[in-house]
């Protein structure tokens, strides 16, 4: 839309190529799905990079609750989510959540957002080659994931 400025960062359909190579992708978004459709439109135009797309208008309750992978996978041990909001790593209790730093500065520093993406890469690599994917997300969680998910508030 008119109003919505939407950016990819550098490399992003390098590694969703990448991964897709190794894993089956889902879009779960809490924007509306004509804002979804939009973005596929641009980033995924003949859809064949996406396994599913699952958005606000299908789960509203994710937008409180945070993204409920097991409405994507009955494979928990195999799925990993990727955002940049750790309170949408609540219904797995952070277990199945990688922390991405937010895309804020459009165009300033692509070296580092180069890095954040290899560092994508790689943690889907090595829980491709582990029986149980949360096995590696927990090595890759950031200080503000380690305090909202920690052993004392799980139990």
């Amino acid at each position: 839309t008119p109003n919505t400025r939407t950016y990819f960062r550098p490399g992003a359909r390098i590694v969703l190529s990448l991964c897709g190579l190794i894993a089956k992708q889902h879009v779960f978004t809490t924007a509306q799905e004509t804002y979804a459709r939009n973005l596929l439109g641009k980033l995924d135009p003949d859809g064949t990079v996406f396994e599913s797309v699952s958005h606000r208008d299908m789960y509203p309750h994710a937008v409180k609750e945070g993204k409920d992978l097991a409405l994507v996978t009955d494979r928990l041990d195999r799925a990993i989510l990727f955002d940049d909001r750790l309170d949408n790593f609540d219904p797995q209790i952070g277990k199945n959540g990688v922390l991405v730093a937010k895309y804020v500065d459009v165009g300033k520093n692509d070296v580092l957002e180069l890095l954040e993406m290899c560092r994508l890469v790689c943690i889907a690599v090595l829980a491709h080659l582990c029986p149980d994917a949360r096995n590696v997300v927990k090595f890759f969680w950031s200080d503000g994931h380690k305090e909202r998910f920690s052993v004392k508030k799980t139990m």
